[in-house]
């Protein structure tokens, strides 16, 4: 115990990561500190107050080994890669890294289609999701295809079509990739998508009447009565939405409850003010304090490639909270709101 002393007492006082490592050099804990020395020294101070685990874990280190970084955001970045990498037993290790599909709306394109994706990517589409079930998602697309005339066709069938697809002499797709649609009237329709999508659709159906009108007024029947359908689609999913929020915003409300050596965290994805679905996730104690164990969560559920919403509701602070909503901000790519309790 006496070298473990000497090694402790040599910790550097720098921002880092400390590894807590047992005889056998394998890692049992990664964590980060502003300060190495003053918290690794914390964890042998009085046994008082600790959960058994941690008094085990602790029984079975024999040594600490230390990375120096410049800043404690570094520090928070490697300690988040280094337990991605090593998986160590006391730490909380979320297996299940799916990313759950999202639609893609590639509003950089002249005449943009939508996709489904699992990954997000920094361009400039717009994404919308993640659906907790991929059955949903298909028939939402379905549905917004059947009210949309969006283009479906690969870009590359696109650039080499000679004359439309069958979409197109059914009334399901405007004939972009043959010239049949002028470009504004195109982005138009592609505006009543991106509005159905965020959930604007009582001022999308506002808009729609006004076109219908217009189109009456001018005598195309036909026209208006295509219209006077999209309407009518439009409010019978307004009648089956369930708003949960008034801000409208995109929102994941993270639950976390602790019983007994078990730990629940389920997050609910709310969109555009609508509740969407959600998935819980189920963790052994590892000893770690409650709000340790939804930081380690939050660093490890959102990653490169993950659809981050505008604010995520938490029921307790994190330790750095500060740092976490700057991760996000940087993996979002664009301003994340906050973290609220």
């Amino acid at each position: 115990m006496k070298s473990l002393e000497q090694n402790i007492n040599n910790l550097p006082t720098h921002p880092g990561v400390y590894l807590f490592k047992d005889k056998k050099g394998t890692i049992l804990y990664v964590g980060k500190a502003g300060n190495i020395k003053h918290r690794v020294g914390s964890y042998f101070q009085k046994p008082s107050g600790k959960d058994l685990k941690t008094l085990a874990m602790l029984e079975k280190v024999s040594n600490v080994d230390t990375i120096v970084t410049d800043t404690e955001k570094e520090a928070f970045i490697l300690e988040n890669n280094l337990i991605k990498a090593n998986r160590p037993r006391y730490n909380v290790k979320l297996r299940d890294d799916k990313n759950y599909p999202c639609l893609r709306l590639s509003v950089e394109e002249e005449f943009p289609t939508l996709s489904i994706v699992r990954r997000i990517k920094k361009d400039r589409s717009l994404y919308f999701g993640p659906f907790p079930s991929a059955t949903s998602l298909r028939e939402t697309l379905k549905l917004i295809r059947r009210i949309f005339p969006i283009r479906t066709c690969l870009d590359t069938k696109f650039s080499n079509r000679l004359r439309p697809c069958i979409n197109y002499e059914m009334g399901r797709c405007l004939g972009p990739c043959c010239g049949q649609v002028d470009p504004a009237q195109y982005q138009e329709m592609v505006h009543q998508v991106r509005m159905f999508l965020e959930g604007r659709n009582r001022a999308l159906v506002e808009r729609l009447k006004k076109k219908m009108e217009g189109e009456s007024e001018k005598l195309r029947f036909e026209t208006a009565a295509r219209i006077r359908d999209q309407i009518e689609h439009i409010e019978k999913v307004i009648e089956k939405q369930k708003i949960v929020s008034t801000d409208f915003l995109d929102q994941d409300v993270i639950g976390f409850h602790r019983q007994d050596h078990t730990f629940v965290v389920h997050p609910l994805f709310i969109r555009g003010g609508k509740l969407l679905g959600g998935e819980g996730f189920t963790f052994p104690s590892t000893g770690l304090p409650d709000k340790e164990v939804l930081s380690s969560f939050l660093r490890q559920y959102y990653r490169e490639g993950k659809f981050i919403p505008e604010e995520i509701l938490i029921s307790k602070p994190i330790p750095e909270q500060y740092l976490v909503e700057q991760w996000l901000t940087e993996l979002k790519g664009k301003g994340f709101g906050s973290m609220f309790q």
